[in-house]
């Protein structure tokens, strides 16, 4: 085999195999999401209701103009365990965000697992994770 053939197996060869493994790294980086997105919906089907009162609502920088990111803290009050706090972030659709005004009271799931996660009851409202509440717009404007 001569060096002319050598190169041109390798020209076709390694892009070959470097589009393969990407396709193989977005196929499991995918299958993996998929199986966190399952595991999110169960948590949220199983999570137990509760009222919780809104203490306060800072609006996050991320977000568009059919849903906002809104950092919320809550006072959790399930009926069976003493009120507690715990803070959540939501995707709220913007035709709803007069219901998370201060010292509203709203329908809540409480995770069965971590107490501290706090999904929406309502369907204008997505939970969300992996956004940090120093990202809100009053934390970044010195508030």
């Amino acid at each position: 085999m001569d060096a002319g053939a050598i190169i041109m197996i390798l020209s076709f060869g390694i892009p070959i195999l470097i589009v393969i493994g990407i396709i193989w790294w977005i196929k499991r980086d995918f299958t993996s999401l998929s199986k966190w997105a399952q595991e999110s919906k169960r948590r949220q089907a199983q999570a137990k209701p509760a009222k919780a009162k809104i203490v306060s609502v800072s609006q996050g920088i991320q977000g568009g103009d059919i849903k906002k990111m809104i950092f919320l803290t809550f006072e959790i009050n399930d009926g069976f365990t003493a009120p507690y706090t715990a803070a959540a972030g939501w995707f709220v659709d913007t035709l709803h965000l007069n219901k998370i005004q201060e010292g509203s009271v709203i329908d809540v799931k409480i995770d069965i697992d971590d107490p501290q996660k706090i999904y929406p009851a309502a369907s204008w409202a997505v939970y969300t994770e992996g956004y940090s509440s120093e990202l809100s717009v009053d934390k970044l404007s010195g508030r």
